[in-house]
Protein backbone atom coordinates (compact mmCIF):
# COMPACT_ATOMS: atom_id res chain seq x y z
CA UNK A 1 0.00 0.00 0.00
CA UNK A 2 1.41 3.85 -0.79
CA UNK A 3 1.89 5.99 1.90
CA UNK A 4 0.56 9.30 1.77
CA UNK A 5 2.99 12.06 1.07
CA UNK A 6 3.55 14.97 3.57
CA UNK A 7 0.14 17.17 3.29
CA UNK A 8 1.24 19.69 5.50
CA UNK A 9 2.59 21.71 2.76
CA UNK A 10 -0.84 21.86 1.66
CA UNK A 11 -2.81 22.46 4.65
CA UNK A 12 -0.24 25.95 5.28
CA UNK A 13 -0.46 26.95 1.80
CA UNK A 14 -4.46 26.79 2.50
CA UNK A 15 -3.66 28.65 5.34
CA UNK A 16 -1.88 31.41 4.06
CA UNK A 17 -3.89 31.70 0.90
CA UNK A 18 -7.11 32.54 3.33
CA UNK A 19 -5.31 34.82 5.76
CA UNK A 20 -3.80 36.96 2.50
CA UNK A 21 -7.03 36.82 0.92
CA UNK A 22 -8.85 38.43 3.87
CA UNK A 23 -6.35 40.74 4.93
CA UNK A 24 -6.41 41.81 1.05
CA UNK A 25 -10.25 41.96 0.81
CA UNK A 26 -10.38 43.93 4.66
CA UNK A 27 -7.10 46.58 3.89
CA UNK A 28 -4.81 47.34 1.41
CA UNK A 29 -0.63 47.54 2.81
CA UNK A 30 -0.86 50.67 2.64
CA UNK A 31 -3.11 53.77 3.26
CA UNK A 32 -4.91 55.68 0.27
CA UNK A 33 -1.82 55.12 -2.35
CA UNK A 34 -2.92 56.06 -5.98
CA UNK A 35 -0.96 53.29 -7.44
CA UNK A 36 -2.14 50.49 -5.78
CA UNK A 37 -4.39 47.98 -7.74
CA UNK A 38 -8.05 48.05 -6.71
CA UNK A 39 -8.73 44.49 -6.77
CA UNK A 40 -5.98 41.69 -6.34
CA UNK A 41 -7.13 37.99 -5.99
CA UNK A 42 -4.33 34.90 -4.77
CA UNK A 43 -5.17 32.51 -7.31
CA UNK A 44 -2.71 29.74 -5.65
CA UNK A 45 -0.12 29.52 -2.87
CA UNK A 46 2.73 26.74 -3.26
CA UNK A 47 4.88 26.09 -0.03
CA UNK A 48 8.15 23.92 -0.19
CA UNK A 49 7.95 21.09 1.99
CA UNK A 50 10.72 22.64 4.72
CA UNK A 51 8.01 25.38 4.98
CA UNK A 52 10.70 28.47 4.89
CA UNK A 53 9.27 29.79 1.18
CA UNK A 54 6.20 30.43 -0.22
CA UNK A 55 5.34 31.70 -3.93
CA UNK A 56 1.93 33.21 -4.11
CA UNK A 57 0.42 33.68 -7.05
CA UNK A 58 -2.12 36.85 -7.69
CA UNK A 59 -4.03 38.29 -10.36
CA UNK A 60 -5.08 41.85 -10.92
CA UNK A 61 -8.41 41.49 -13.24
CA UNK A 62 -8.09 45.59 -13.96
CA UNK A 63 -5.36 45.95 -16.94
CA UNK A 64 -4.23 48.87 -14.61
CA UNK A 65 -0.18 49.94 -15.43
CA UNK A 66 0.54 48.55 -11.94
CA UNK A 67 1.93 45.04 -11.82
CA UNK A 68 -0.03 43.74 -8.66
CA UNK A 69 2.92 41.34 -8.11
CA UNK A 70 5.54 44.10 -7.83
CA UNK A 71 3.50 46.16 -5.48
CA UNK A 72 3.00 43.27 -3.43
CA UNK A 73 6.15 41.82 -3.07
CA UNK A 74 7.39 45.38 -1.99
CA UNK A 75 4.81 45.24 1.39
CA UNK A 76 6.28 41.50 1.92
CA UNK A 77 7.12 42.73 5.58
CA UNK A 78 3.27 43.39 6.48
CA UNK A 79 2.33 40.24 5.23
CA UNK A 80 4.66 38.31 6.65
CA UNK A 81 3.76 39.45 10.02
CA UNK A 82 -0.15 39.48 9.34
CA UNK A 83 0.49 35.58 8.68
CA UNK A 84 2.74 34.97 11.66
CA UNK A 85 -0.37 36.85 13.99
CA UNK A 86 -2.88 34.41 12.65
CA UNK A 87 -1.17 31.18 11.54
CA UNK A 88 0.20 29.19 14.36
CA UNK A 89 3.98 28.34 13.08
CA UNK A 90 7.89 28.01 14.20
CA UNK A 91 8.69 30.11 11.09
CA UNK A 92 6.60 32.44 8.87
CA UNK A 93 7.68 31.61 4.99
CA UNK A 94 9.66 33.75 2.91
CA UNK A 95 7.06 34.96 0.51
CA UNK A 96 7.55 35.89 -3.15
CA UNK A 97 4.70 37.11 -4.99
CA UNK A 98 4.01 36.02 -8.55
CA UNK A 99 1.68 37.43 -11.33
CA UNK A 100 -0.93 34.47 -12.53
CA UNK A 101 -1.28 34.84 -16.02
CA UNK A 102 -3.51 31.68 -16.52
CA UNK A 103 -6.38 34.06 -16.34
CA UNK A 104 -5.21 36.01 -19.35
CA UNK A 105 -3.98 33.16 -21.33
CA UNK A 106 -7.36 31.75 -20.74
CA UNK A 107 -8.83 34.54 -22.23
CA UNK A 108 -6.11 34.47 -25.27
CA UNK A 109 -7.27 30.99 -26.43
CA UNK A 110 -10.93 31.27 -25.68
CA UNK A 111 -10.84 34.51 -28.50
CA UNK A 112 -8.50 32.57 -30.39
CA UNK A 113 -11.19 29.54 -30.57
CA UNK A 114 -14.11 32.22 -31.25
CA UNK A 115 -12.57 33.63 -34.46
Amino acid sequence: MKKPGNIRPIRVAFEIKRVLSEFLLRKSPTDCNSNEPELISVTDVVVTPCLRHAKIYVVCPSDSDVDCAEFLNRHIPRFRHCIGAKIRLKFVPKLEFIKDNSYAMARRIQNLIKT
